[in-house]
């Protein structure tokens, strides 16, 4: 039986009964399977590129049986399916996993157009895909950053990321909520299976899949993977976060949590927080033990950001800094003070710049409260979600007071543009069908 979730992969048996196993209102606004991309009988989705920074790459690939499999890559696409290619290490698809893995290329120098295929020895699992490398440390060249988050299956197709691919960025942050597990609620556990059906429904997103085959993607969770509202003592977080890894590979510093930082040429540098995954329960009382980061985080996110060099020290956080809701940092004010005295200090002292991207309120926004000493925030969203203002236009009243850009009538993402001439940086905003609501230079 085809699944209208299959875009050109036969899927493995277990995917096919999870996915059989949705809801019909999961089926609605599913993408036809006319011009398939990525013809395959070994993989059930596109190979997709993650977390690529500092000369080293991960390649997403999700199998549909126990194999051992290869990159294959290279700076010329002719040389791809030749001996002359670079190649990965070999590693086996496992069961254990859902025939998923990331095989890392090292040694990718910033700035090339790199062309990459999986292979099964001399077999050729995928087609030739090709993405541009960001700059690394050792180059000065352009660079651009494409961020939002918030995707509910309920609404594919993501024709947003056909928008997102016409601006080219080098990379795409993605703010959390990449699925959204707890709906429908009555269908809700927190088992692996359960997560696995929710996360292949997102995968199997056409548009998604040739997006994330041609453009770095770094992930970031937020509470939708795991439950609405979570925290450190949900009893879903250990199965939530091994399923988030098989979807959404990244190069963490620890077996734990998402925490991580990545250089982007000499002025830009990256760091992306787990926000979820140690932070104390929203009823706490505000106060020094209450916390998002929890301390191990919280202790090396502060040294690699004191110890940055960058003009500009990028913070990707899935909720707002400067929110006031139950969910935000404004419900965690001692830890949030604590973090925003640092990136002041960092501006007087260097005058380094620190921009937050944020997402999670399902409406475009900037935050320009701390502006005069260095903090910027810009939160974007949803992709593919429901629109806050459409649901409670007094959020939008509320927003909407100042001279500040907020956006929220429809799907929407940001952008931010670092010229290398001018060592300037540049935001934008656009919405779903690629028109620009806003710029500004920062």
């Amino acid at each position: 039986m085809n699944s209208p979730f299959n875009d050109g992969y036969p899927l493995s048996e277990a995917r096919r009964r999870w996915l059989l196993g949705l809801s019909a209102s999961a089926f609605a606004g599913a993408s036809a399977r006319a011009n398939v991309l990525f013809a395959s009988d070994r993989l059930a989705f596109a190979p997709a590129v993650f977390d690529a920074a500092d000369a080293r790459v991960l390649i997403g690939v999700w199998g549909v049986r126990a194999e051992r499999v290869h990159v294959r890559w290279s700076t010329d696409k002719a040389k791809v399916a030749t001996a002359l290619s670079q190649r990965s290490v070999t590693i086996t698809l496992d069961e254990r996993a859902d025939f998923a893995a990331a095989i890392e290329l090292f040694n990718v120098r910033g700035g090339n157009t790199i062309h990459y295929a999986v292979y099964a020895d001399d077999r050729a699992l995928s087609d030739v895909q090709s993405f541009r490398m960001p700059p690394d440390t050792s180059s000065v060249g352009d660079f651009s950053l494409a961020f939002s988050g918030d995707i509910d299956a309920r609404y594919r197709p993501f024709h947003v990321f056909d928008q997102i691919a016409k601006r080219e960025p080098d990379a795409f942050l993605m703010l959390g909520d990449t699925v959204y597990a707890d709906i429908p609620k009555r269908e809700f556990s927190t088992t692996i299976a359960h997560y696995r059906r929710k996360h292949a429904a997102i995968r199997s997103d056409r548009s998604l899949q040739s997006f994330f085959a041609q453009h770095a993607g770094i992930a970031t969770w937020d509470d939708h993977e795991i439950e609405n509202g979570s925290d450190r003592t949900h009893p879903g977080l250990g199965n939530a976060e091994q399923v988030f890894r098989e979807y959404w590979p990244c190069r963490t510093h620890r077996g734990v949590g998402f925490y991580r930082h990545m250089k982007f040429g000499r002025d830009i540098e990256l760091f992306v927080l787990d926000t979820r995954r140690f932070r104390s329960p929203q009823s706490d009382a505000d106060g020094e033990s209450k916390t998002i980061l929890g301390i191990a985080q919280k202790a090396q996110f502060k040294s690699d950001f004191n110890a940055s060099k960058a003009r500009y020290r990028l913070i990707a956080s899935s909720v707002p800094l400067h929110g006031s809701s139950q969910d935000a940092w404004g419900n965690y004010a001692t830890e949030r003070d604590e973090l925003l005295a640092m990136f002041r200090a960092a501006f007087s002292r260097s005058n380094s710049k620190t921009i937050v991207l944020s997402g999670d309120y399902h409406f475009a926004r900037e935050w320009p409260r701390n502006e005069k000493r260095g903090v910027y925030e810009f939160t974007a969203g949803p992709l593919a979600a429901f629109l806050t203002f459409e649901k409670d236009n007094r959020v939008r009243e509320r927003h909407s007071r100042g001279g500040h850009f907020v956006y929220g009538d429809r799907a929407n993402f940001g952008m931010l543009r670092y010229d290398a001439s001018t060592r300037g940086l540049t935001l934008f905003y656009y919405d779903d069908q690629g028109k620009q609501l806003f710029n500004r230079q920062l």
